[in-house]
């Protein structure tokens, strides 16, 4: 395990601007699509990684209430990842660029230990289910549903966060 190359993918990828994509072909730079990319960098270092997900409420992450009142799903799910050090799984949540911060906690990582998990998590899914969940983020009925119901929402989220840097 190269520790320090590990600790500059984990920061390079943090700080891609979050944003949720609207449109299957878009760039998903969302937890999803960040976590993608670093379990693959990750494992390239010689890292044991494996997906996890939590579950949440919007409600919970205390936004605006003119984004609360736009018509959404309030249950959803998050993934991050899990590292393995010393045969212990340690947690590693890289959701928040640092242009986030102070309105979202912003994880730093020194390679080796666990990071905070960047949503107030109501329930953590076991991996089999974790791996479910990133099987079906780009299937396109389920994607072009989300947006259905949720693309107002997001939206709104990407506007609001770009205004926040």
């Amino acid at each position: 395990m190269d520790i320090e190359k590990a600790k500059i993918k984990f920061t390079e990828i943090r700080d891609i601007p979050y944003r949720i994509p609207l449109g299957i072909n878009e760039d998903d730079n969302c937890c999803v699509g960040k976590h993608i990319r670093l379990k693959e960098e990750l494992e390239k270092l010689g890292y044991g990684v494996r997906y996890r997900t939590s579950s949440f409420k919007w409600s919970d992450l205390h936004l605006p209430e003119k984004l609360q009142n736009i018509p959404h799903e309030n249950d959803c799910t998050h993934l991050y990842l899990e590292f393995k050090n010393d045969n212990i799984w340690h947690t590693l949540d890289a959701t928040w660029d640092k242009e986030l911060s102070p309105t979202f906690q912003v994880n730093d990582w020194d390679g080796k230990a666990s990071t905070e998990i960047l949503v107030p998590s109501i329930e953590v899914l076991s991996t089999d289910k974790s791996n479910e969940i990133v099987d079906i983020c780009y299937d396109k009925d389920v994607f072009d549903r989300d947006i259905e119901l949720n693309g107002d929402f997001y939206n709104a989220i990407n506007i609001w966060l770009e205004l926040l840097r």
